[in-house]
């Protein structure tokens, strides 16, 4: 849901939240000094082709480091193989500090022979290299996102093992809130960083669910576990928004992009006592699909204030000094919704020592 504030409230609010965030920085237990971030976006696109907009955006906002996602590894139940996808298409030669990000999926992992994780990871650091090439892109870290399972733990540690001495580069693995929390289970991956993925925190699949992206008392089970968590620590928060769409209380769908102002607009969709819920009051077609009558539609987002607070609160949790702090992700549209202010202090760099 985006907060609707006039900007001269803004600004008294941003000055009251600085102060806050001062004296958190004040009263490290582990520091003595604030953290030193180095500001980055995700571009999690088909095609690297950012508009004038978002370029002058991130020129703006002093961004020089850029995640791009450049392929999936998903199953392939026909052939029985792991398959690289969703190959990236650069439109243009992306600049700056550049980190490939490659997306697996845990089903791949349960499926795929140990014995096979040698090919896989030489396919993997081939088709880096390749769009690394053709690109003229140099990059000094790698960056793997799996949620991996207890089950999986084994073959996806080995496997960055693998990728690790054939990349030759440092990698750094994305971190979900209840990785940080049970260890014992999860492992710690064999990476030189971590990315820690404050979103998609709660189950979406819940119609009882309150905020799948972020939801403070749910991330609270598991933020304490933050400061002793052995690998050093990178962070990114979400800017996205969405629908979840249930259908007799089970998950039907998800509609990127829909926030709470188009379903208010929604003439078939009657708001409830929660004013991010609402129910379809009839059969109807909208947003690329049929609707049916008492169809559940709950808009999630994250207020700017509360990516401010909460980015205060994490910092206050890591242990490592110095981080990058990236926003997911880099989309005009998607920018548009936050105050200026907001991105300006969430990415403002501190500079290094």
């Amino acid at each position: 849901m985006r907060i609707r504030v006039e900007h001269s409230y803004f600004t008294i609010f941003l000055g009251l939240l600085l102060t806050v965030i001062s004296c958190q920085s004040s009263s490290y237990s582990s520091q003595d000094t604030p953290h030193k971030l180095t500001p980055a976006f995700y571009h999690w696109k088909v095609a690297y082709n950012p508009t004038r907009s978002e370029l002058n955006q991130i020129k703006e906002l002093n961004v020089n480091k850029l995640y791009i996602h450049f392929f999936d590894v998903d199953w392939d139940a026909r052939t029985r193989q792991a398959v690289p996808k969703a190959f990236v298409q650069f439109r243009q030669k992306p600049v700056g500090s550049i980190v490939p990000v490659v997306f697996i999926t845990n089903r791949t992992l349960v499926n795929l022979s140990p014995n096979a994780l040698a090919d896989l990871a030489t396919h993997i650091t081939q088709a880096i290299t390749k769009i690394s090439q053709q690109q003229g892109v140099s990059f000094q870290e790698v960056q793997f996102d799996c949620d991996w399972s207890t089950g999986t733990r084994d073959r996806y540690f080995r496997l960055l093992t693998l990728l690790k001495n054939q990349l030759h580069r440092p990698l750094s693995a994305t971190i979900r809130l209840h990785q940080i929390k049970y260890t014992d289970q999860s492992g710690i991956p064999p990476v030189t960083r971590g990315m820690l993925m404050l979103y998609n925190v709660a189950d979406w699949k819940r119609v009882e669910t309150h905020n799948s992206i972020y939801d403070p008392e749910v991330a609270n089970r598991y933020l304490s576990y933050v400061s002793t968590y052995p690998l050093p620590l990178d962070l990114v928060m979400p800017l996205f928004r969405w629908t979840v769409v249930y259908r007799s209380n089970r998950f039907l769908t998800f509609l990127s992009d829909v926030d709470r102002k188009a379903l208010i607009n929604s003439r078939f969709l009657v708001p409830q006592s929660d004013s991010t819920r609402f129910i379809a009051s009839r059969d109807t077609t909208a947003f690329g699909f049929s609707i049916r009558r008492s169809d559940l539609f709950r808009a999630e987002a994250v207020s700017p204030e509360l990516l401010l607070i909460e980015k205060a609160r994490l910092l206050n949790k890591i242990s490592n000094q110095r981080l990058t702090f990236a926003l997911y992700h880099l989309d005009s549209t998607i920018l548009a919704t936050y105050p200026r202010e907001t991105l300006q202090t969430l990415l403002r760099p501190q500079p290094l020592p």
